[in-house]
C-alpha cells in the first residue's frame, strides 16, 4: 500500500511563466498536490522554446525542452486561449473547484483578464490566491515588469556581489526566481494550514525582489545599526583571511577554502606543505592575515595548483578546515554523496518526444514518513485538455470538441517555428561552454540506466 502524501487532495491552478511560480508548484506537486498548468498556444511558455534535448528542433520541438521538463514535472497541461470568452470561462470554472490559484504576471495583466482576487472570491470564497510579481501589488513599482537580472539589482544583492573596486556582478542564474519560489512554497503551505483551521482563504502577495532582500539582512542591519555600507570583496571575508576560491590541477578546476581560526590556519599550512607560513609575521594573527590577504591568496594559489581538487578537499576536511571543491554540472550529476542520498530520480518521458529516461534533481529535504516523489515528467502542450474539461469540470465531449474547433483549446503553437540552436563547437568557440562530451548519453545511461 502506497503512503499517502501530505498534500494529496489539494488542487492548484497554475498560470505562470519560467520559474518563480512553476518551481514552487513543482515542489508542492512532489508532495502530492495536483497541479493543473494553464498554457497558451498563442503565447507559448518561454521555456518551451529553449534548451532542447540533444539540441533537436525538428518535429514537436515545443515538447522537447529540458528547461520546461525540469520546472513542470508531475503537472497537467490545459492549453486555453484566454482571449476567447469560452477560454476565460473554463479557467474560472476550474478555479472554482480548486484550492489555490497561483500566477506570476503583473497586477495589470491579471486585472485585464478579470482574475483579481476579489472577483475570484465570488466563485470560490475560501480560495487561496498567490501572486508572485517583481515588486508586489503595492508601492510605486507595483506595475513594473521584472526579470531576475533586474530584481537581483534592486534587491541589494548585486551591490554586494563582485570584486573590490569593480562593478557589481549579478548571478548567472535567475537567483531571485528561485528565492521567490521557495518563499512561495512556504507561504502556500502556511495558508493551507490556516484554511484548514479557520475555513478562510486569503491573498498572498509575493514580492520577488523582497524575497531576495530578506536573504541579506546582515547588510541591511549593518547600515541600520552602524551606518556602514559595505564594499564588494569578491570571495573574501570582512573579518578574517584566508578565504577564497583557488585554482587546482587541470582546466577550470577550483576549490573554496576558508580558514577562520588560528588552528585552521595552521592546519591549512601543514596540508599545503608550508608550515613555515605560520612563523611569517604578516600572517601571525587574524588581523594581520586580513591586511595581507592579497599576498596570502597568491601564495595559497601557487600551492593549490599542485593538487587535485577532490584530494585537497578530503585532506583539508580531515584536518577540520572548511573546504569544498567547485563542482560543475557533470560532477554534480555523478557526485557519490548526492547519489547515495538519492537526490536524483529517473523519470520517463512521453514516447513521442524521443527523450529517454533521465535523472532529475529531486527535493533538498527528506521526510521520514511521507517522502515526496516525482510521479511523471512534465506534460506535453495541452496534453490534459480533455481530462481537465471532462473529468474535472464535467463538460461533455461535444463541448470539448467545439472548444477545440474554435481554438479555445489546442495542442500545438499557433505559429510553430524551430528555434535556432548553436552547435557545441560554436558555443565552445564563443566561450559559452567549457567543454562538451559527445558521449554524454552513454555516460548518463551507464550511471542511471537501471534507475
Amino acid at each position: 500500500m502506497s503512503v499517502k502524501l501530505p498534500l494529496e487532495g489539494v488542487r492548484i491552478v497554475e498560470m505562470s511563466q519560467l520559474i518563480a511560480i512553476p518551481y514552487a508548484a513543482k515542489l508542492l506537486s512532489d508532495m502530492g498536490a495536483q497541479v493543473i498548468r494553464i498554457e497558451s498556444c498563442v503565447r507559448l511558455e518561454n521555456y518551451r522554446g529553449t534548451a532542447f534535448y540533444d539540441d533537436r528542433v525538428d518535429g514537436e520541438w515545443w515538447n522537447r525542452s529540458i528547461n520546461f521538463y525540469e520546472q513542470n514535472r508531475n503537472k497537467h497541461s490545459l492549453a486555453l486561449d484566454l482571449t476567447k470568452p469560452e477560454g476565460q470561462q473554463a479557467l474560472i470554472e476550474l478555479i472554482a473547484v480548486s484550492d489555490v490559484f497561483a500566477e506570476n504576471f503583473t497586477p495589470r495583466v491579471i486585472s485585464n483578464f478579470g482574475l483579481d482576487y476579489e472577483k475570484l472570491r465570488e466563485v470560490k470564497p475560501d480560495l487561496i490566491m498567490v501572486s508572485s510579481t517583481g515588486y508586489g501589488h503595492t508601492g510605486p513599482w507595483s506595475n513594473f515588469g521584472a526579470i531576475g537580472f533586474g530584481t537581483e539589482a534592486t534587491s541589494g544583492l548585486a551591490h554586494m556581489t563582485g570584486y573590490q573596486g569593480a562593478a557589481p556582478i549579478v548571478p548567472e542564474i535567475p537567483y531571485t526566481d528561485y528565492t521567490a519560489a521557495e518563499h512561495t512554497t512556504f507561504a502556500i503551505a502556511a495558508a493551507l494550514v490556516h484554511r484548514a483551521r479557520t475555513g478562510q482563504g486569503q491573498f498572498i502577495d509575493v514580492s520577488q525582489s523582497q524575497t531576495l532582500s530578506a536573504t541579506i539582512p546582515d547588510a541591511l542591519m549593518d547600515y541600520t545599526v552602524n551606518g556602514r555600507i559595505r564594499d564588494r570583496i569578491g570571495n573574501g571575508s570582512c573579518t578574517f583571511a584566508p578565504q577564497g576560491c583557488y585554482e587546482c590541477q587541470g582546466r577550470e578546476n577550483f576549490i573554496a577554502i576558508s580558514a577562520e581560526t588560528d588552528a585552521q590556519w595552521s592546519a591549512l599550512c601543514n596540508v599545503l606543505g608550508a608550515p613555515e607560513w605560520t612563523d611569517d609575521p604578516r600572517f601571525a594573527s587574524a588581523e594581520t592575515r586580513l591586511s595581507n590577504q592579497h599576498s596570502l591568496d597568491e601564495m595559497i594559489g601557487k600551492k593549490t595548483r599542485e593538487w587535485d581538487k577532490r584530494d585537497l578537499e578530503r585532506e583539508l576536511q580531515s584536518q577540520k578546515v572548511s573546504a569544498g571543491a567547485v563542482l560543475d554540472g557533470k560532477e554534480l550529476l555523478f557526485d557519490p554523496h548526492l547519489n547515495e542520498r538519492g537526490f536524483f530520480e529517473v523519470v520517463e518521458h512521453p514516447e513521442s518526444t524521443e527523450i529517454p529516461p533521465l535523472p532529475y534533481g529531486s527535493r533538498p529535504w527528506k521526510f521520514s514518513e511521507t517522502p515526496g516523489r516525482i510521479h511523471r515528467s512534465a506534460p506535453l502542450l495541452g496534453e490534459h485538455n480533455r481530462w481537465a474539461l471532462t473529468d474535472v469540470l464535467g463538460r461533455s465531449h461535444g463541448n470539448v470538441a467545439a472548444m477545440k474547433e474554435s481554438g479555445a483549446i489546442g495542442e500545438t503553437p499557433a505559429l510553430p517555428k524551430p528555434v535556432t540552436q548553436l552547435s557545441p563547437d560554436a558555443l565552445l568557440k564563443l566561450g559559452r561552454i567549457v567543454r562538451h562530451d559527445p558521449d554524454f548519453k552513454q555516460q548518463v545511461q551507464r550511471k542511471f540506466g537501471d534507475g
